[in-house]
Order: C-alpha cells, then structure tokens, then sequence
C-alpha cells in the first residue's frame, strides 16, 4: 500500500539519523517504548516509513511528513531529524469517505466477479452434466469397444474439465475472501 503512495518507501533514511528529546518522549508515552529503546524504536520505523508530504507544523515552519503502520514521524525538511512522532488512529471525515467508497466499490465488483463465475460455471458444469449422461447412456446402449472406449475417454474429459471449473471457481471465491479480509485494516 506505501509503495502507491511512496514508491521509495523504506530507502529515505540510509545514514545517521537524529531524534529530538521531544520525540523521543512521545515515542516512550504514545507507544509504550521504554526510553532507553526509543530511539531505536523511532529510527528502525522512519527507516521503513513512507515520504507523505511537505506540512507546517504549529509554528508555521516547514516540515516533512512520513507514516508506518499508522505512526507519523515530522522530520525537519532539511536534516534527518525526528522533530516529533505520534500515532494517528483518526482520519479526516473528506478522505475516509472517500476511501470507504473506493472500498465499498472494490468489494461490490468483485463479488459481482464472483456471482458472474458461479453463473457461469453452474451453467457450463450443467452443460457437461448432460453431455456426460449422454455418453454413459450411449456407453450403455452399446456393445461396440470403440464407442465404449471412445465415451469413457470423452466421460474422463468432462470429468477433468468439471475438476477445472471448481478450482477456477474456488480462486476466484479466494480472491474476494482475501480482498474481503484485506478491508479489514481500513475498517
């Protein structure tokens, strides 16, 4: 997901990186990192981060802003200096509309993806189904070894193509239930 937004994600910080007191006290009261591990604890996650914007801060004065795993990390714009970190749970009302649309319209297309494969395959399964009845009905009417020969070979098709139908009908089942679990991180 930080590669569509940052396709450098993760290789913005290679060298020495500086954290402000401040940031350090956050790190050890918004995310319960013992102080003598904070600055590990900032450092190793902003070395993952994702570059989301240049921002002010309160004071007005530029700043860059990156996000992990719902932290945020205000870097000075000219240093690698932690100026702060704090977590971010909450999301402005604009954006979270917008992205629970995207995700509501994602999940609609594919279970109509899903229902259109069940049609389809209930269908073409229903086809074989007769074909296949057809020539264990002509395999039973005769007494020739070609045609008995013949219909088991084609009966060993229509059984292997029914085989493939349930595993392309089951991957796409499994597509929606992983995207369907995927959503989850946004709810």
């Amino acid at each position: 997901m930080s590669i569509a937004i940052d396709p450098k994600a993760g290789t913005h910080f290679t060298g020495k990186i500086f954290v402000t007191p401040h940031a350090l006290d956050e790190a050890t009261k918004d995310f319960g990192v013992e102080r003598g591990n904070a600055p590990v604890f900032v450092m190793d996650n902003l070395r993952k981060a994702s570059f989301i914007s240049m921002i002010v801060n309160e004071d007005g004065r530029p700043a860059r802003l990156f996000g992990y795993k719902r932290m945020a990390f205000v870097v000075a714009p000219d240093a690698d200096t932690v100026i702060t970190v704090y977590p971010r749970h909450s999301v402005n009302q604009t954006l979270s509309a917008a992205v629970l649309k995207l995700l509501q319209r994602t999940l609609k297309s594919a279970e109509r993806k899903e229902k259109a494969a069940d049609k389809r395959t209930a269908i073409t399964k229903a086809e074989l189904n007769v074909e296949r009845a057809g020539c264990e009905l002509r395999k039973a009417r005769s007494n020739s070894l070609t045609i008995i020969s013949a219909m088991d070979a084609r009966i060993n098709e229509i059984d292997a193509e029914l085989s493939r139908l349930d595993r392309e009908l089951l991957e796409i089942k499994r597509e929606k239930t992983n995207l369907a679990n995927s959503l989850v991180v946004f709810i």
